[in-house]
């Protein structure tokens, strides 16, 4: 599981990539869309947060330019690769315990964690696709199936 889980946040990368780039290339994109790659961004900063014990200083919807998207998503994915390879296969069912952002306490397995935060992210990028796609002469193409096949 843990190579199929490395695996699939190299994907994310990758798609991550593909809509920061889209946005970075609109002229004027849509508040929303720039607010929403933002929140999968920061969302994920949260997150490892959460799984290390750590104070998170960023908020779930903190705006990000598109200028720092790039380097946002690259440290992201280096931290996540990096505590996610540093977990034994064993590990992965532990549980989490932590506060949502509203202060509510849960506990979760770390593996439930690792794939919401694959579904979160792919969620909220084809939302922003949808609202730049008008301004796009094609659509960036961020199913796991075109990744793969590369």
């Amino acid at each position: 599981m843990k190579n199929y889980l490395l695996r699939l946040f190299d994907y994310e990368q990758w798609a991550n990539r593909a809509i920061i780039d889209a946005l970075d290339s609109v002229a004027n994109p849509p508040q929303r869309a720039v607010e929403l790659m933002g929140h999968v961004l920061s969302a994920q900063q949260v997150w490892m947060s959460r799984l290390t014990g750590e104070i998170s200083y960023v908020a779930v919807w903190e705006d990000i330019p598109i200028a720092w998207m790039g380097e946002t998503s690259d440290r992201n994915f280096l931290r996540l690769k990096s505590f996610l390879e540093s977990e034994s296969e064993e590990n992965l069912t532990r549980t989490i315990a932590y506060k949502t952002s509203a202060g509510e306490p849960f506990e979760s397995s770390l593996i439930d964690i690792l794939l919401h935060l694959s579904h979160h992210a792919a969620y909220h990028r084809g939302q922003v696709v949808q609202l730049i796609r008008p301004q796009l002469t094609e659509a960036p193409k961020t199913d796991f199936i075109f990744w793969a096949r590369a």
